[in-house]
């Protein structure tokens, strides 16, 4: 009998993972149709909001978008056990004209049984399509940022890895987003989230970093050389060379590095840096020597990123939004605009282009505009949301807010009347996005 050559590979599978992929090449009929009547500043700006199902959107913009976005950032559904309104063929599909269940218009699910073993077979379904498609909107230099919680955040990195390649993962952020515990019975508080980040080409990246605090360096003494800081002269490691003595030419005094750590310089060193004034000896004895590092000698005022992100809760994003519509948040956990304007002005530049096409509050298209407004740049926004309909006892829609686009639209021409008051004459920002419909 023959023996079969079988290979096993790792690969991620789930129920539905063909029906999903199928989508990715699924032709649509729709079209983008434009809404003058809804737009704001109609073809004044680059920026874009679509009403329409994200996939469609994603498919539609790669004609023109193609390998044209700078930054994609996504605050995607997190999966707590629930069903999506981003229905695709793998599952029944809902009319959007059937209010779903919930008090908040962010909460636009219908429960899920947790024992049926389809939520997460669900997620990635709805998820990989879009993610795939949206890849090829990257430019070459372009990255993806996806804020997540624990719940999908190892699932997602399979999913990722698989688009992407590993090659490509940058790392994620980890963001510190609350204060107070939210397990007291098992005294375990998740107080983060996480936003993962991939490239299209890891080698192209490279973030803008932090500013250095140099408030600490200072000249007292008046030195030539500039405002100086002390140095550790000693390191953690090295070799027994690295263990010399070095004689203080006044009083005499021999001194060592620390017992286990050794000098940051070689023995060549000290005599230059004792003419140069980098090392300073006092007079008398059991006083150690000053080592300067000088304001200009270091080598960039910048930082690398920290992979935690701190002081920013989610509570500002709630104020933020009570503070536009001067009552309560239409939205339950909206994304803080500094979080996303922190990343955006991180990795983009004048005239580049930012994407969100799970646009929810806003937030995106709002710290764009913030950002453009304090760096008086045009950076463009492309933001996509599905026309959810709100419950008739909701109280946003008793305020008049039919759908979910409806409180997107409202916040960001909010946004708009707020940030317009801080524009002078010679601003090169433009406030303002074309509405689309799918169609």
């Amino acid at each position: 009998m023959k023996k079969e050559n079988c290979i096993e590979k790792f690969e991620l599978n789930w129920p539905g993972k063909k029906q999903a992929i199928k989508e990715i090449s699924t032709k649509i009929k729709s079209i983008l149709h434009i809404c003058p009547d809804k737009s704001v500043k109609l073809n004044k700006t680059k920026n874009i909001f679509i009403e329409g199902d994200n996939l469609d959107a994603i498919k539609l913009l790669q004609t023109d978008y193609k390998g044209k976005i700078k930054l994609i950032y996504i605050d995607p559904p997190y999966n707590i056990g629930n069903n999506f309104i981003y229905t695709d063929n793998f599952k029944n599909k809902r009319n959007n004209e059937n209010p779903v269940s919930g008090s908040n218009p962010a909460e636009v699910f219908d429960l899920n049984n947790h024992n049926s073993g389809t939520v997460h077979a669900n997620w990635l379904s709805m998820m990989f399509p879009r993610l795939y498609l949206a890849s090829s909107l990257l430019k070459d230099d372009g990255i993806i940022l996806i804020s997540i919680d624990h719940r999908e955040n190892a699932t997602l990195r399979l999913i990722m890895d698989n688009i992407y390649g590993e090659k490509n993962y940058i790392g994620e952020f980890v963001w510190l987003n609350r204060t107070t515990p939210n397990d007291a019975k098992k005294n375990f508080a998740t107080d983060h989230e996480y936003i993962l980040i991939y490239a299209k080409n890891a080698k192209l990246v490279n973030f803008k970093g932090v500013k250095k605090d140099l408030s600490r360096y200072k000249n007292k003494d008046q030195d030539p050389n500039g405002p100086w800081v002390t140095d550790n002269p000693s390191a953690a490691s090295g070799t027994e060379a690295y263990r010399f003595p070095i004689i203080n030419p006044f009083s005499k005094e021999i001194y060592y590095p620390p017992p286990g750590r050794f000098w940051a310089f070689a023995p060549k060193r000290v005599e230059e840096w004792i003419k140069s004034g980098k090392m300073v000896f006092p007079k008398g004895k059991g006083v150690k020597f000053t080592l300067k590092k000088y304001l200009h000698e270091l080598r960039s005022s910048k930082k690398p990123l920290s992979s935690v992100i701190k002081k920013i809760l989610t509570t500002k994003g709630t104020r933020e939004l009570k503070n536009l519509f001067n009552s309560g948040s239409p939205f339950k956990y909206p994304k803080p605009v500094e979080l996303i304007q922190f990343l955006i002005e991180q990795y983009t530049e004048n005239d580049d282009f930012v994407m969100d096409f799970f646009a929810g509050s806003g937030t995106t298209a709002h710290a764009v505009m913030k950002s453009n407004l304090e760096t008086d740049q045009n950076k463009n926004f492309i933001i996509v949301q599905i026309p959810e309909r709100i419950l008739e006892n909701n109280p946003s829609n008793i305020k008049g807010y039919r759908f979910i686009t409806d409180i997107t639209k409202k916040r960001i021409d909010l946004a708009i009347d707020k940030l317009e008051k801080g524009l002078n004459i010679k601003s090169k920002t433009q406030l303002g996005y074309d509405y689309f419909k799918i169609k």
